[in-house]
């Protein structure tokens, strides 16, 4: 009787010992962050050069617009409100992605590259954004260069645009597909 005792009190201390071990666990959460270095770096900013409106005609109703070729020449305008355009600059850009000749079409948005906004840009002195311009990217064939093509800019009321010089930021951003 001795020995069932002895053995009921071996694994009783075996039974308690593994109960208390069993009390004493954590979980934890367990975090990476992955980045993809597209080494995204600008060689030449774009400009959209000067433009001339005529603000005798405030109305709500039209829509006066520029329109841009690749190569940034004014492919058309809208005579009655747009005195003068010249041509603009494009933009040029290197990203090391992984598909650059999904950019061969003309879209604020290829290869995981996109600009905010379908490409608009609040560049011609109007903060309430009726009147903006946008722009398109484009792959150029080379090693990774990309062009920041002006696609056009849209007065919706010439009334909001204030003469002068105007400037913004263009973030383009990278999500992999």
């Amino acid at each position: 009787m001795k020995k069932y005792i002895l053995m009921l009190g071996v694994a009783g201390v075996a039974l308690g010992s593994y109960c208390a071990y069993a009390g004493n666990s954590a979980t934890m959460t367990v975090t990476a962050t992955i980045a993809h270095d597209v080494s995204l770096t600008v060689t030449q900013s774009p400009s959209f050069g000067t433009i001339t409106i005529n603000p005798a005609y405030p109305s709500e109703t039209d829509s006066p617009y520029v329109d841009y070729n690749e190569s940034g020449t004014v492919r058309n305008k809208t005579d009655a409100y747009i005195i003068n355009a010249t041509a603009a600059t494009p933009g040029e850009f290197t990203a090391n992605i992984p598909n650059p000749t999904d950019c061969n079409g003309s879209s604020y948005e290829c290869g995981g590259l996109e600009i905010p906004n379908s490409g608009e840009v609040g560049v011609v002195g109007d903060a309430t954004g009726y009147n903006y311009c946008q722009f398109i990217i484009k792959y150029t064939g080379s090693s990774n260069v990309f062009k920041l093509l002006p696609d056009a800019c849209n007065f919706n009321d010439v009334r909001r645009v204030t003469a002068g010089t105007h400037s913004a930021n263009l973030t383009i951003s990278y999500t992999p597909q």
